[in-house]
């Protein structure tokens, strides 16, 4: 299949092509379809299918499909929320590469950016076809009377299971019964797990909105390498890492840590090592922010040593390699980290240091990947201690949790089991 297979305009097949893009990927060619077609759509697949140009090419659809009609306020018609700024710029970025020559317009909202001057780009763009927006933000102005969201036709909610990490259940709510009633909604998430998003998605979707679901969350990539780095110790643990981001074969490189404190102790010591490198955390100013990414981009810095303020939405096709100093707390924010890596299909590499503190981690994510991760020794600074044991983690019942309390759990670690893939869509219901 190729984009000019879809019911879409021959200027949006162009604007495809100026983007070097000719054919969909699975996720586009099942979710472009079923959006296009007016209904409310739940969809799901991996960091890196594709999920941004799944949602933005039906929406400048619509506005193309409604721009000779009328509308009696300055309301936009496509309303896009974002979790994060980045990810944000990101979504607006490829919405005006679509909208090229057509005469339609976008607004970007996000916090961050001083109040005045936002209410001035506001006053200044009285057209404003598509708004994306983080939900807080947007919130704010509508607020304050400097937006009107009463004329949306199609709410488009971009990371789903993010915006449950970060609390946006509420605002989201609050900005789907501000606009049109008779709405259209898209939800995009990495992830379909658990109650919150089902009672999320129920919440917002028609009754007879369509689910689609592409690969498996928990499957990592193919193109992408993983090895785990046992640390003895701190002084062990910092040797390792300073070797590792000294690697020759990196070209650039993603740096995870989990807060703003361990951001600026890294960036001391990779600047020490003479690597060229910024830091990236939520203390930071938007429009330094910004300039980072811009510099990532251009190859000016070699690497960015990031909260996970960054494992989604950032895409940087020339980053070869991920490096977690420490792994996150929540197994599935491992794949979307691993994810910046062996983008646009590239080969990529993840390592990852891990010391005892982080070892129940390790063992979270290869439960939820259900796979061992492979481990790996750099000659000469080889762990002199056993490997710590990863507890096995089965669901029982409370009587049966009560009866083995205490109880070491034997036996061989599971192999590894390949999740079920679901290409096709189907009915949801309440």
């Amino acid at each position: 299949m190729s984009f000019i297979d879809l019911p879409i305009d021959l200027e949006l097949i162009a604007n495809l092509a100026a983007m070097k893009l000719a054919a969909p990927t699975p996720i586009q060619a099942q979710a472009i379809p079923v959006a296009m077609d007016g209904q409310d759509l739940l969809a799901c697949a991996p960091t890196g299918t594709g999920k941004t140009l799944a949602f933005a090419l039906p929406a400048v659809q619509h506005l193309l499909d409604t721009q000779t009609r009328q509308h009696l306020s300055d309301s936009p018609q496509v309303l896009i929320l974002s979790p994060t700024r980045e990810l944000a710029q990101q979504t607006q970025k490829v919405i005006q590469q679509l909208m090229q020559g057509s005469g339609l317009s976008n607004l970007l909202i996000v916090g961050g950016i001083p109040l005045g001057q936002q209410h001035a780009a506001i006053t200044e763009q009285q057209q404003r076809n598509c708004l994306v927006a983080t939900p807080g933000r947007l919130l704010e102005l509508v607020e304050r009377n400097w937006l009107d969201i009463s004329q949306v036709q199609m709410l488009v909610i971009d990371e789903a299971d993010r915006m449950l990490d970060l609390g946006f259940i509420d605002p989201i709510n609050k900005v789907a019964k501000l606009v049109q009633r008779q709405h259209q909604t898209l939800m995009f998430s990495a992830t379909l797990e658990g109650d919150k998003i089902q009672t999320f998605a129920g919440n917002l979707l028609h009754e007879q909105a369509t689910t689609i679901t592409i690969e498996a969350p928990r499957q990592l990539a193919g193109n992408i390498q993983h090895s785990i780095f046992q640390a003895d110790n701190d002084e062990h643990k910092q040797q390792l890492i300073e070797t590792l981001l000294q690697a020759k074969d990196i070209n650039q490189a993603m740096v995870f840590v989990n807060s703003r404190k361990q951001v600026e102790k890294w960036l001391t010591i990779a600047r020490q090592l003479g690597i060229r490198c910024t830091g990236l955390h939520g203390d930071i100013k938007q429009s330094a922010r910004n300039q980072q990414i811009k510099d990532l981009r251009r190859g000016w810095n070699k690497m960015l040593i990031t909260t996970d303020l960054a494992c989604r939405g950032l895409d940087i096709p020339s980053l070869s390699h991920v490096i977690n100093i420490y792994l996150p707390a929540k197994a599935d924010t491992y794949v979307h980290r691993a994810g910046r890596s062996g983008r646009e299909h590239d080969a990529g590499t993840v390592w990852s240091v891990v010391d005892a503190m982080d070892w129940p981690n390790l063992g979270r994510i290869e439960r939820y990947l259900q796979q061992a991760l492979p481990r790996t020794q750099i000659p000469g600074l080889e762990p002199q201690k056993a490997e710590p044991k990863i507890a096995s983690k089965t669901k029982k019942s409370k009587a049966g949790r009560k009866k083995s309390a205490g109880k070491k759990s034997a036996g061989k670690q599971r192999s590894p089991t390949p999740a079920k893939q679901k290409t096709g869509s189907k009915a949801k219901t309440k």
